[in-house]
């Protein structure tokens, strides 16, 4: 206390603010000398990356094959992953740069930072819901799960917002499959839904919609979710996924099943969600997203990807798409610990010397 009363005494502010500047000084000269290095998990994200370049080419090709050309206007790095705007699939309006950003292997590598920030390990299940209208992100979902060796449990959604997996004769299951059959992924996909309205593909655009959608679900040999509600539809999935332990629900897209009918799902936050601070709607059509929250299970939640990718370094509607590896994703700030101790000793000691000279006075 002897020490503290002079210095209250004096209120010397020219030394209070000396001390402020020379602080403000310390913290850029940390800031700036700090560097970036690779996070501990980075061959992971590499390879889920890697795996998620390679399918793309393998459906670039694959459609190639089947329709002879892909439109560069509308996908110029030609993925293949980009559909068309208005089709017999489209549920409602999508944003083109959004559907392009999205075809970034890097997504790959920052869903292995998610994972691994939840301290997932070989062999633990994931439950993951998608709709059509992201194929790309629902991919880089299911190689980010290959290359950490967890166990998907897949629910997928064909009907799809514009410039998704909306082409019928070119959807995701067929994509999926070819993935399957080239052994770049494992079958993880358990069911199949119409999605869209209510999840049974209310009040499309083309009159013949929903028979399509309806064939091609029959058609995918998977189980098949077709109940007459939303809260019927939602507890089926639930069923589903209850079989196993689940750590994790993924959500890609705006699947009223997953993503929930409700006002909340609106501002529901993107990316990586374990703590949520608002009060959990208790309406029975409020999706999957809260029933998880709910039981204290994290949610992964994909859907405004310009935001997504601003937030995690990853480039907004490249073309070509960048080399994996190098985005800011797979790399954490490092800052000089012997600069930092050192600052703190030159500060704490300017305040002990000026209040020893006061004391001496």
């Amino acid at each position: 206390m002897k020490f503290i009363k002079p210095w209250v005494k004096a209120k010397n502010f020219k030394f209070i603010f000396f001390i402020f500047c020379i602080s403000i000084f310390l913290y850029i000269l940390i800031s700036v000398s700090g560097g970036m290095k690779k996070k501990d998990y980075y061959a992971v994200q590499f390879d889920a990356a890697q795996r998620m370049e390679k399918s793309i080419n393998i459906i670039s090709n694959f459609k190639l094959e089947r329709f002879g050309e892909i439109d560069t206007e509308l996908d110029p790095n030609k993925t293949g992953l980009i559909g068309g705007e208005f089709t017999k699939l489209t549920t409602t309006l999508g944003d083109l740069s959004a559907k392009r950003t999205s075809t970034n292997p890097d997504f790959a590598a920052l869903i292995v930072d998610y994972f691994y920030n939840l301290g997932l390990k070989e062999g633990d299940y994931i439950a993951v819901g998608s709709s059509g209208s992201f194929p790309s992100l629902a991919l880089a979902v299911m190689c980010a799960a290959e290359s950490m060796k967890l166990n998907p449990i897949f629910i997928y959604s064909i009907g799809s917002s514009m410039y998704g997996a909306n082409l019928e004769d070119f959807t995701f299951l067929d994509m999926y499959n070819k993935l399957v059959e080239n052994k770049i992924l494992r079958d993880r996909l358990v069911a199949v839904s119409k999605g869209g309205v209510h999840d049974q593909a209310a009040g499309m655009l083309f009159p013949d919609s929903v028979d399509i959608i309806d064939s091609i679900a029959l058609s995918s040999g998977k189980n098949y979710i077709n109940e007459s509600s939303l809260v019927e539809s939602i507890s089926r999935r639930m069923e589903i996924y209850d079989k196993e332990n689940i750590k994790v629900f993924v959500n890609v897209g705006g699947a009223s099943a997953n993503f929930g009918n409700i006002t909340e799902s609106i501002s529901f936050p993107n990316g990586l969600t374990v703590n949520y601070e608002e009060k959990i709607s208790d309406d029975p059509e409020r999706g999957l997203i809260f029933e998880y929250l709910d039981r204290g299970i994290p949610v992964i939640h994909l859907l405004n990807i310009i935001d997504l990718a601003l937030k995690n370094g990853i480039s907004i509607d490249p073309v070509p798409l960048p080399e994996i590896g190098k985005s800011e994703v797979y790399f954490q700030k490092r800052y000089n610990t012997f600069l930092i101790v050192g600052s703190i000793i030159f500060v704490l000691f300017l305040i002990f010397i000026y209040g020893f000279i006061w004391r001496k006075k």
